[in-house]
Parts: C-alpha cells; structure tokens; sequence
C-alpha cells in the first residue's frame, strides 16, 4: 500500500515522517469523524487537539503531539489532518494530491 508523507520541524530540522505498514482499523472511525468536520466548514471544528492526536496516531507515534503543533508549517496544518483523514478512509490519490498538490499523476513535479 502506498505511504502518506509529512514533514515536521523538529529542533531546527526538516523531519521526513511516513505512514506505516499497518493502520488499525479503529482509525477509521475517527478518520470519517475529521472528514465531516473539514466538510463542514465549521472551523470551530478544526485543528482540535482531537485532530491533532488522530495525526499522531495514524504516523505510529513517531512524534508527539507538541512535535506535531509545533512542527506543522501552520498553513500546511489543516490540509495535513484532512489528507490523513482521507488517507486512513482509503482515499490514498485525493491524500496525496492534498499534500502535494503541485505534482502530476505520475509523481513528478509539472515541467520535469
């Protein structure tokens, strides 16, 4: 299955994080939960802490919660939560085109 990427500043440092192989399924339910809450446009119901953990969580823990809010370029936040939200539901090329939006269907950047 193809893997989501993030980065995150951590100490100064562009971190590289991905998916990994196996995202329980009990993310699913927290998955369509987020999804509805972007759809929404209630932005009461955005970039909640809930959210943010969700983000953690489907990335294995390899950071914490304050790595992730603190790390997270703020206007990349919100596009970050919904694409993992949509990752996790199964919806791997709308994630990715969320992430990198400037990229062509094969993956590469327009013009190379």
């Amino acid at each position: 299955m193809e893997v989501l990427t993030i980065t995150l500043r951590i100490d100064g440092k562009d971190k590289k994080f991905v998916t990994p192989d196996f995202i329980s399924g009990k993310l699913f339910r927290s998955a369509a939960a987020i999804a509805e809450d972007f759809e929404s446009n209630d932005t009461d119901r955005l970039f909640t802490e809930k959210q943010n953990e969700f983000v953690c969580n489907v990335f294995g823990n390899k950071f914490t919660l304050d790595q992730f809010e603190e790390g997270i370029d703020s206007r990349l936040a919100g596009r970050t939560i919904y694409a993992t939200a949509n990752y996790v539901l199964g919806n791997i090329t709308e994630a990715s085109a969320l992430l990198n939006p400037n990229q062509t269907a094969d993956g590469e950047e327009p013009g190379e």
